[in-house]
């Protein structure tokens, strides 16, 4: 497994763990960001999975460093999608 694939895998499983461990905490339900967690948590964890099984071609550093990126932003905003969608809290 090469350098840039090993970080997609990581980050996209940090993604998906993220997302799926989320709290509301009295949070607003908005069906549109619950919509788009989801739809992140089923893209990456099929990248997660396809990786693993070795079943794509394996990841550049261009889609790496999205990945990264992503992942700093979900962490970041504890997992709420509406806040890495509004940018509110960078």
């Amino acid at each position: 497994m090469t350098t840039p694939t090993l970080v997609t895998l990581l980050c996209a499983l940090l993604i998906c763990v993220r997302l799926l461990t989320f709290r509301r905490r009295g949070a607003r339900y908005r069906l549109g960001y619950s919509c788009t967690a989801w739809l992140l948590i089923a893209g990456t964890g099929t990248v997660a999975i396809r990786i693993i099984t070795q079943s794509g071609y394996p990841a550049g550093w261009g889609i790496a460093m999205v990945m990264a990126v992503l992942a700093w932003l979900i962490v970041r905003a504890r997992g709420n999608v509406a806040h890495v969608i509004k940018l509110r809290r960078l």
